[in-house]
C-alpha cells in the first residue's frame, strides 16, 4: 500500500532535442498574456539530405491548437491529441515514405483559438515539431523547430469568423484566392516571410510531454453517393453580417425539389431574382471527417456548407445556441481542390448554398470527405434472422465506430467532447466491440487529471470553456469505471496510481451526508438521466433533498472502492467502505421506498417524497441494492418494468438503458429487455435513423410555425444493442481479463431462428453461431469456434482451440 499512498510511479516524460523549441510568428508573441484570436499561421523548412534509400523519418509534433502537416507538398497527417498542457501528448508520425534525396521541406499549418474549447485547453499559440532522420552508417539527423524555420500568417482564413459552438473552434471561412500557391513546396519563394520567435520549452506552459498513449487517426476519402435535391434560396434584404443567423434566417424561405442523381459533374449557375441555388449531397449514413470539394470555380463565387446528421423537410438546420455547423469556401478561378483544414465535423447530409460571383457556371466534380475514425483491427460481428433485430445492431455498432475519436466522444457533430457518463458506457461497451481499452484507460486518466482540491472531477475532460457546472454522478461514474477496465483488461497498475485520487473523490461526497449516511442536498449539476425527454417527463432530481439515483450511485462507488482496497491491501480503507456501503444501503431501503408504489421514489425533498418513479432509480436499486432473490426485486419488476407497468415509471432514455438491461440480466428477465429494444430502438429504425439518437425523439417542437428544435441523432451513449446482443443473445461472457476464459451461454430469443457473430480477444476472434432446428424448436446446433490461448465454457465443457459443433444443444 505505501506505493499507493506515499509514492507515485516516475512519469514516462517526452524528451526533445537540445535545440528543439516551441515557435510561432513574432507578430504574436510578445507576452503570455495578449494572446491572437483565431490566428492561421504557416511554417515552412527546408533542409537537404544526400540520399533516400534507407533512410527513415519520424516527425514528433504538437500544436496550441491544431495543425496540418505537409512533407514536400504531400499531406501527412493532423492533430493534435487531445489531453491536459500539463500531461501534453505528442504525435509521432512515420514520414520515411515522403523524404527524398536532395531538398526538402516541412510545412505546417496551425490554428491558434485563443480560447478553450470541449476538448481543448488553451494555452499559448505555440508550434513544437522534430524530424528525426536515420541514415545507414552516418549520425541521424535532427530537425526541430527553431529561429531558422520560417512563418506567415495567413490571409485566406478569417480570423473573425463566429465560433461552431462553445464545444469547438471556428467556422472556417477560407478564401483560396489568398492561399500562397505552393507554400508546402521545396523550392517555394519565401520573401514577405519571417523568422519564426522561439519560447523554451521546459518553462513553457506545457510540461511533462508524454508520447501519444493511442494511435493515430485512420482516414480514408469517401465519396457523397447521391444528389437529393436541387433548390434555391432568396439573399435576404437586409442581412445581418453576422453569418450563423443570416443562414438561419435564409433557411425558413428555402426552396427544395428532391431529386435522386448522380454526384459528379453538376453545373450551377446563378439563379434569377437574387436567389441562389442550393444543393443537398448524401453520404448514406452519419460519417465524420474533413469535407473535400473538387470544383471548376469562378473568382470569388462563395460556396456556404451547413452540415447536417438529417433533414427537416429536405432542410439542414441550425440554431443559435449550439448548432452553427457551417463552412465556407471563397472560390478562385478555374479548377481547385478544396479541404476543411481544422474543425472536422460530422454529418450525412450537406448542404450547398452556392453564391455565385457572376453570371458564369461553376461545375462540381466531386463532393467527398476525409474521414476519421479510431483504428481498429477486427470489430465484433453481429448478424441474425430478425431483420429489425439486424438494423438495430447495425445503428449502434455504426454510432459506437464513429464516436471513437481521439477520445471517447458523445457526439462526433454537436459536441465533440468526452464526458465521463457517456465515456463509461462506451467503455463498456468496448470490452466487446473492439477489445482495446486505450480510450478506456485515457478516458480515465484524463478525467482524474481534472479533480480538484476537493475531489472533484469535471464532467467532461479536457475542456477549456466551464460552460457548466460539475455533474456529481459523473463523478461517481468515474469511480466506478475503474472496476469495469479492470474485469476486462486485468490490473494494469492504473488502480494503484489513481487510488488516493479514488478515495478524494468519495471523500467530497462524505461532506453532504445527513445523519443517515444519504447524501442530501449535493450542489451542482444534478444529472442523472434525460428520462423521456425532451417531449415527455424528466426525472424528478433537480429540486434539491436527497436524490435517490446519486445515492444509489453512491453506493455502487463505494462498493467499488472497497474491492479496490482489498486489491491495493488498503484494509483500513476497505473496512470503511464496506461500513460505509453497508449503512447507505440500509438508509436506502429505509427511507426511500415507496410501499404503495412498489418502487423507489425519485427524491425526498423537506421530508416530503416525490410522487414520481423511474426505470432509472429502480434499474441502479435493482443492480447495487438488491439480490435477484429479493422480495423487492421482483415488487420492483412488476410495477416498472413488466409489460403491464408501461407508462407508469418515467422511462429510461437511451443513456441509461445499459444500467436497465443489467438490471433485467440480473433478474433473468433478457426476454423483456429485448421486448424493450425491439420497442424503443425500433422507433428509430421506423424513422430511418442510420445512428443511435440522444434521446428517444429527434425533431421536436411546434410544426405548424416551422420552430422546430432537434437533439443528436449520433449518440454512443445508447448503444447499449451491441452489448446486449454480444453478451446475452450469443451469451459470450468473458470471466477472465483479456478474455482468456470465456463462458458461452447462449439464449436466442423464441422468434429468432438463428444468430452470430464474434468479439475481439488479444489472440483472435472468438466465434458463436447459434440455430433452431426446424423440427424442435427448443432445441439446435450450436458452434463455437476458439482462438489458441483462449478457452470457451459451454455448459460443464471446456473447449480449447478450434471449432466445436454442439447438437441439440437446449434453449432456457
Amino acid at each position: 500500500m505505501g506505493l499507493a499512498r506515499f509514492v507515485r510511479k516516475h512519469p514516462s516524460v517526452w524528451e526533445w532535442g537540445q535545440g528543439t523549441s516551441i515557435i510561432w510568428h513574432p507578430a504574436e508573441v510578445e507576452n503570455h498574456y495578449e494572446h491572437p484570436y483565431q490566428s492561421f499561421c504557416y511554417f515552412r523548412k527546408s533542409f537537404a539530405l544526400d540520399q533516400d534509400e534507407a533512410v527513415t523519418g519520424k516527425l514528433s509534433i504538437f500544436a496550441d491548437s491544431r495543425y496540418i502537416l505537409y512533407v514536400n507538398g504531400i499531406y501527412a497527417g493532423r492533430g493534435p491529441c487531445r489531453s491536459d498542457p500539463r500531461w501534453q501528448y505528442v504525435d509521432e508520425l512515420d514520414v520515411t515514405g515522403l523524404l527524398n534525396a536532395g531538398t526538402n521541406t516541412i510545412a505546417v499549418m496551425v490554428l491558434y483559438y485563443g480560447y478553450g474549447t470541449g476538448q481543448s485547453i488553451d494555452r499559448i499559440p505555440a508550434l513544437a515539431a522534430e524530424l528525426k532522420v536515420t541514415l545507414p552508417e552516418q549520425e541521424n539527423v535532427i530537425i526541430g523547430t527553431d529561429s531558422s524555420w520560417v512563418c506567415r500568417l495567413s490571409d485566406a482564413y478569417d480570423s473573425r469568423s463566429p465560433r461552431i459552438n462553445g464545444c469547438q473552434g471556428p467556422i472556417e471561412v477560407y478564401d483560396a484566392r489568398q492561399e500562397p500557391e505552393g507554400w508546402q513546396l521545396p523550392g517555394f519563394d519565401e520573401e514577405g516571410w519571417q523568422k519564426a520567435k522561439t519560447r523554451g520549452i521546459g518553462l513553457s506552459p506545457f510540461w511533462n510531454f508524454g508520447r501519444r498513449p493511442i494511435p493515430l487517426m485512420e482516414e480514408k476519402e469517401l465519396d457523397a453517393l447521391r444528389l437529393v435535391s436541387r433548390g434555391s434560396v432568396r439573399q435576404l434584404a437586409e442581412p445581418s453580417g453576422r453569418l450563423h443567423l443570416d443562414i438561419i434566417e435564409e433557411t425558413k424561405n428555402m426552396k427544395i425539389n428532391l431529386l435522386s442523381s448522380t454526384p459528379y459533374n453538376i453545373s450551377s449557375k446563378q439563379a434569377s431574382h437574387g436567389e441562389f441555388e442550393v444543393l443537398t449531397y448524401d453520404f448514406g449514413r452519419i460519417e465524420p471527417g474533413y469535407l473535400q470539394l473538387d470544383v471548376t470555380g469562378t473568382d470569388g463565387t462563395i460556396v456556404d456548407i451547413v452540415y447536417a446528421e438529417e433533414l427537416w423537410k429536405g432542410k439542414a438546420l441550425l440554431n443559435v445556441n449550439n448548432n452553427r455547423s457551417i463552412d465556407r469556401f471563397i472560390l478562385k478561378e478555374g479548377w481547385q481542390r478544396l479541404e476543411v483544414r481544422f474543425g472536422w465535423k460530422a454529418c450525412r447530409f450537406v448542404q450547398l448554398r452556392i453564391r455565385h460571383a457572376d453570371s458564369r457556371s461553376i461545375m462540381l466534380h466531386r463532393v467527398g470527405m476525409r474521414t476519421r475514425k479510431y483504428p481498429i483491427d477486427q470489430p465484433a460481428v453481429f448478424q441474425c434472422s430478425d431483420e429489425r433485430l439486424q438494423k438495430i445492431w447495425d445503428i449502434s455498432e455504426h454510432t459506437i465506430r464513429i464516436c471513437m475519436q481521439d477520445a471517447f466522444v458523445d457526439s462526433p457533430s454537436r459536441e465533440q467532447q468526452q464526458w465521463m457518463g457517456d465515456g463509461r458506457w462506451q467503455g463498456l461497451y468496448q470490452t466487446y466491440y473492439s477489445g482495446d481499452g486505450r480510450l478506456h484507460r485515457k478516458l480515465l486518466e484524463q478525467v482524474g487529471q481534472s479533480q480538484d482540491w476537493q475531489g472533484m472531477t469535471a464532467q467532461r475532460y479536457p475542456d477549456g470553456h466551464h460552460n457548466y457546472p460539475p455533474i456529481p454522478s459523473f463523478c461517481l461514474h468515474w469511480v466506478s469505471s475503474f472496476n469495469e477496465y479492470m474485469d476486462a483488461y486485468g490490473d494494469d497498475g492504473l488502480l494503484i496510481e489513481w487510488w488516493p485520487n479514488i478515495v478524494q473523490a468519495l471523500r467530497w461526497f462524505s461532506g453532504f451526508e445527513n445523519r443517515e449516511g444519504l447524501l442530501e442536498n449535493v450542489p451542482y449539476w444534478a444529472y442523472i438521466d434525460a428520462g423521456e425527454a425532451p417531449l415527455g417527463r424528466w426525472p424528478d432530481v433537480e429540486r434539491g433533498g436527497i436524490v435517490t439515483s446519486l445515492n444509489l450511485l453512491y453506493l455502487e462507488a463505494m462498493q467499488n472502492a472497497a474491492k479496490y482496497a482489498k486489491l491495493v491491501d488498503d484494509r483500513e480503507a476497505e473496512a470503511y467502505y464496506r461500513k460505509a456501503a453497508g449503512s447507505l444501503a440500509n438508509s436506502i431501503r429505509q427511507y426511500l421506498w415507496l410501499p404503495d408504489s412498489g418502487a423507489y421514489t425519485e427524491c425526498l425533498v423537506n421530508g416530503e417524497a416525490s410522487r414520481f418513479y423511474s426505470e432509472s432509480a429502480n434499474a441502479l436499486a435493482l443492480l447495487v441494492l438488491h439480490e435477484a432473490g429479493d422480495e423487492r426485486s421482483e415488487t420492483i419488476y412488476r410495477s416498472v418494468f413488466a409489460p403491464e407497468a408501461d407508462g407508469i415509471s418515467i422511462k429510461a432514455s437511451p443513456f441509461f438503458m445499459t444500467v436497465v438491461y443489467r438490471a433485467l440480466m440480473k433478474l433473468m428477465r433478457e426476454d423483456r429487455m429485448l421486448e424493450l429494444v425491439r420497442e424503443r430502438y425500433g422507433r428509430m429504425i421506423d424513422a430511418g435513423a442510420a445512428s443511435v439518437w440522444e434521446w428517444w425523439d429527434l425533431f421536436y417542437g411546434n410544426e405548424h410555425k416551422e420552430d422546430i428544435s432537434f437533439s443528436s441523432a449520433c449518440h454512443a451513449w445508447g448503444s447499449m444493442p451491441v452489448y446486449m446482443f454480444l453478451h446475452s443473445i450469443l451469451g459470450i461472457q468473458p470471466s477472465e481479463a483479456n478474455k482468456r476464459v470465456v463462458i458461452i451461454q447462449p439464449k436466442l430469443p423464441k422468434d429468432l431462428m438463428w444468430a452470430a457473430g464474434s468479439i475481439p480477444t488479444t489472440f483472435g476472434p472468438l466465434a458463436v453461431r447459434v440455430e433452431r432446428l426446424l423440427t424442435a424448436l427448443d432445441t439446435g446446433c450450436l458452434e463455437i469456434t476458439v482462438p489458441q490461448g483462449v478457452k470457451a465454457i459451454c455448459g460443464d465443457v471446456v473447449y480449447g482451440q478450434g471449432k466445436h459443433v454442439i447438437d441439440n444443444w437446449i434453449f432456457h
